[in-house]
């Protein structure tokens, strides 16, 4: 799911027409014909080929390929997706050319059911789909709706085109693999879909850093326990947890100056916790505002 061009304040194609291998790995092009074998090849389908129109309102930025840390996945809505074919993002396109402030189509990368990888801000342009992590990362849509289960072919391309991404910008340490509802308060990318962030996802961020020599384990500090995490009560654990709050959106709550954070756990705190917990699809006492291990993890994996 996708947020506008002109609601985010804080985040080159490659020439896939005639260039040569990147690294080790070639950006290979498809045309409408060759749609079935691209989708066994896992290869790019580019704008020119899926009857892009071209953008408005002057264009997005241009894409920062060094500034790029992060792989967000996204579905295409609550309800809806499915669909294969160009089709797909000419939809997308249009539905996102409907607010006359956005450039047009918000992804870096639409992938069908049946594989279908097609192009679209790409590796140029600057992502439009994630608030407040498009300066950092390129957003990837698969497009199915947020309880349907991602395809073998879908996920096979999903990888395919995060292993692809690292020779394509050039990168030296492994992009971050999350959802949508890692960096803004939403229910996206779905269940099964995050699920797959959550498991396949982080091993195949843990492939790659290994592969690249950059690490790779977790960078989440010990959760410090529940008595860290009463109403009234300071704790330093308690500002770690603000920073991830405020990192992923969930701010709605607080005095009157803004959500700031701090060492004390407050009504505001609990309140956004709750907000988080609840995107998790989480219910009654796994929703209660007070974070847990698992809730500790999630905020700040």
């Amino acid at each position: 799911m996708s947020t506008t061009d002109n609601t985010f304040s804080r985040r080159r194609l490659l020439q896939i027409a005639g260039v040569s291998a990147v690294g080790a790995t070639a950006v290979a092009v498809a045309g409408p014909g060759q749609w079935a074998s691209a989708e066994a090849a896992h290869t790019i389908i580019p704008r020119s080929r899926w009857g892009f129109t071209g953008w408005q309102a002057g264009g997005p930025p241009r894409l920062d390929k060094g500034a790029i840390t992060h792989f967000v996945v996204h579905y295409h809505g609550a309800t809806g997706g499915g669909d294969s074919g160009a089709q797909v993002p000419r939809s997308i396109d249009r539905e996102h050319k409907a607010d006359p402030n956005n450039a047009g189509i918000l992804y870096n990368f639409v992938i069908t059911q049946r594989g279908e990888i097609f192009g679209a801000r790409a590796y140029e342009f600057k992502s439009g789909a994630t608030h407040g992590a498009n300066d950092f990362s390129i957003g990837v849509q698969i497009h199915i709706s947020g309880s349907q289960k991602p395809s073998k072919a879908a996920l096979a391309s999903l990888e395919w085109l995060y292993r692809h991404s690292h020779a394509a910008m050039g990168k030296k340490k492994a992009l971050r693999i999350t959802g949508h509802q890692d960096h803004t308060a939403t229910a996206c990318p779905g269940g099964p879909l995050n699920r797959w962030v959550d498991g396949r996802g982080q091993e195949l961020y843990r492939e790659m850093a290994k592969k690249l020599g950059s690490g790779g384990g977790s960078s989440v500090p010990p959760y410090p326990g529940a008595s860290a995490f009463k109403v009234g009560k300071r704790h330093p654990a308690v500002k770690t947890l603000d920073q991830g709050l405020i990192r992923k959106g969930y701010t709605k709550h607080h005095d009157g100056d803004g959500y700031q954070a701090g060492t004390l756990f407050t009504r505001y705190t609990r309140a956004n916790v709750r907000d988080f917990q609840l995107a998790q699809g989480w219910t009654g006492s796994g929703a209660d505002g007070y974070p847990g291990p698992e809730t500790w993890k999630r905020l700040l994996s």
